[in-house]
């Protein structure tokens, strides 16, 4: 399955802390169009609706997770270069994910499998990593 969007939170360069809790996965949630949110809910897959931190509108999200790190070669731009883990949040993006078993709160599971970033797209510094992503803001 593949689902367009805007990254809205990547944690792919290390696992995602919650609560100052490591969650043990890599994640990806995703900024999402009203026709793409149809195709998810149809397939029992759960959209939240949150208030984005930067424009304070309500948008529809969905993250994506592994529990294992992507190779470099599993996350490329559009025109089919490796990037890796550089891009960041506000990027286009196209994921190809695998649905996994149903969960009665959070639907069907969305298994990340690959990403395609538009070739202009944000930088990646919003890491998982506090002190590094403190250290790239500075």
């Amino acid at each position: 399955m593949i689902t367009k969007g805007v990254a809205k939170y990547v944690y792919l360069d290390s696992t995602e802390k919650f609560n100052g809790e490591d969650t043990g996965k890599y994640t990806l949630t995703v900024g999402l169009a009203p026709a793409e949110v149809k195709v998810l809910e149809d397939m029992g897959v759960k959209v939240r609706t949150v208030t984005d931190k930067d424009t304070g509108k309500e948008i529809r999200i969905r993250k994506f997770s592994t529990q294992y790190k992507l190779d470099d070669n599993m996350i490329q731009t559009v025109s089919g270069e490796s990037i890796g883990t550089d891009f960041g949040s506000g990027s286009d993006v196209q994921v190809l994910w695998k649905a996994g078993n149903e969960h009665p709160t959070h639907g069907v599971a969305t298994y990340l499998t690959a990403i395609k970033v538009a070739d202009e797209h944000e930088p990646g510094y919003k890491g998982a990593n506090e002190e590094i992503s403190e250290f790239l803001t500075a």
